[in-house]
């Protein structure tokens, strides 16, 4: 997953993919570790004491995702005693951090407590942030599709059906408070990502995508160990008997473990939070995905253990929340259909000079050709899968058909078209299956000015004998238009313009 703008990104969908594959062991392990099933003796151990093991697994996997990828080479940068040293310089982004360590240590906490569902803590959790997202948009005038909406709505449908079922509804102090803070660090995370990142700018995004990373890592580094040594109570006593116990306790290999993994979901979707469309985009597809995961893991446990992890009212919301993802996919099916047209379809492009003379001539006697292929074959409209133009080199944008032109056309007994004079441009160049100047000098012209001509461009006459006709009388005109004709035939009977 580069983030240079030289090598290919990965989309949306497949960042989505990746947070799902790396979620369903992240919230397995941890509700197996919550029932005991790591243990010999069947003892279970609670979230609070589980919570070092993890934060330190996550920290494990930060770290090394930083040295393997070299992202950490895209922080900013503080010299001290003439070392250079990987720094946080956006403030936002230290911000951020602060508040991505509090949703890194209630996500995992989230799924221990004891008689809460995966699915269920899953879903009080996911759709907390999903109600957030319109209402950030509006607030940092980011426009929000139809699709958005329809989106977000098909997800919070998707909610109220599982919180329809009462007996969802088992949720201790403890682990509202836990959720209450998941909730107030996406708040504010979603804020700073919002109006410091998000944008078409992939360098500046995954500066702070690196340096919110590394003030989540100096957070989970520092703060609950200091919570552990100063705090009191039942709690705070937990995270420190984590700490005291960490290397002799029978669970250290799944807590990293449950950390480890935690830190490649976190890759996937902090892009996908980073994406530059609007929160009401993004933000249901990771949704999405993470309570799709959260189902895939309790189906899987249930198939596994033999005991019901989900219920029935809980699947039916899955199968809501699929057809959030066919809503969220309409961008991408638009633009299937729109590759498929694009596929169909054909442009030739005429070009010369000044774009009022030869290269109108040449797209009107084209277009006239087409025009009869179709009626001889019972078609009266013109095809809209083939496009025919003309373009100058120089041209002064918006003259009219040279008047000898469009006496030579008539002559000819061919359809005069309305003309404007415009520019050749980079988009013709990109659009255009063929595109056929007028001399050799004019094909050069093209190529030096636009390399991505290259295989495209090239003489309309290789004798190169088409007559300049600039300034010219009547006569030369008619002489040029018949000569455009004939070499236009050429074409047809080689068929290097198809019309069908």
């Amino acid at each position: 997953m580069e983030f240079s703008k030289n090598k290919k990104k990965l989309s949306i969908w497949a960042l989505a993919l990746g947070y799902f594959a790396f979620y369903v062991p992240y919230s397995g392990t941890t509700k197996l570790l919550s029932k005991g099933m790591f243990s010999k003796s069947g003892a279970s151990i609670s979230g609070f004491e589980l919570l070092p093991m993890v934060l330190i697994g996550t920290l494990i996997g930060f770290i090394a995702i930083l040295l393997i990828t070299g992202w950490w080479k895209q922080a900013g940068k503080l010299k001290i005693g003439g070392i250079t040293i990987p720094f946080v310089t956006n403030k936002y982004a230290l911000f951020s951090g602060i508040a991505t360590a509090v949703i890194i240590a209630t996500t995992t906490l989230a799924y221990s407590f004891t008689g809460m569902s995966i699915v269920f803590a899953a879903l009080l959790m996911r759709g907390g942030v999903l109600i957030m997202a319109p209402f950030i948009d509006v607030v940092y005038r980011r426009k929000i599709q139809w699709y958005s909406w329809l989106a977000f709505g098909l997800t919070l449908f998707s909610l109220l059906i599982v919180f329809s079922e009462k007996t969802a509804f088992n949720i201790g102090l403890a682990a509202g408070i836990n959720i209450a803070a998941y909730l107030t660090g996406y708040f504010f995370r979603l804020q700073f990502i919002t109006y410091s990142a998000k944008s078409e700018d992939e360098e500046k995004d995954s500066k702070f995508f690196v340096e919110e990373m590394m003030s989540a890592m100096l957070t989970l580094l520092i703060i609950p160990i200091v919570l552990a040594i100063i705090g009191q109570g039942e709690f705070m006593l937990s995270i420190r008997a984590g700490y005291t116990s960490l290397l002799s306790s029978e669970f250290i290999i799944p807590g990293l473990s449950i950390g480890i993994l935690y830190s490649c979901l976190y890759i996937f979707g902090s892009r996908i939070y980073l994406n530059n469309r609007e929160n009401t985009f993004c933000i249901p597809i990771n949704r999405c995905a993470s309570l799709l995961a959260g189902v895939t893991t309790s189906v899987l446990l249930s198939i596994a253990l033999g005991e019901t992890f989900y219920t029935n009212t809980q699947l039916i919301g899955a199968i809501v929340l699929i057809a959030a993802i066919f809503a969220l996919s309409t961008p991408r099916i638009i633009e299937l259909i729109q590759q498929n047209i694009r596929a169909t379809q054909r442009t030739y492009i005429f070009v010369c000079p000044g774009n009022t003379g030869r290269s109108p001539m040449a797209q009107a006697i084209c277009m006239d050709k087409m025009t009869d292929q179709l009626r001889a074959k019972g078609k009266i409209k013109r095809s809209k899968n083939i496009n025919i133009l003309s373009a100058g080199l120089t041209a002064e944008n918006g003259v009219p058909l040279n008047s000898n032109a469009r006496s030579a056309l008539n002559h000819l007994e061919v359809e005069v078209l309305e003309h404007s004079s415009r520019m050749l441009s980079i988009d013709d160049i990109k659009s255009a299956d063929k595109i056929w100047c007028m001399s050799s000098e004019h094909t050069q012209f093209v190529l030096d000015n636009f390399p991505e001509a290259q295989g495209k461009v090239t003489n309309l006459d290789a004798n190169d004998q088409i007559p300049t006709v600039h300034g010219s009388d009547l006569l030369d005109y008619i002489k040029c238009a018949k000569k455009l004709d004939e070499l236009i035939d050429v074409l047809i009977r080689k068929k290097e313009i198809k019309f069908s």
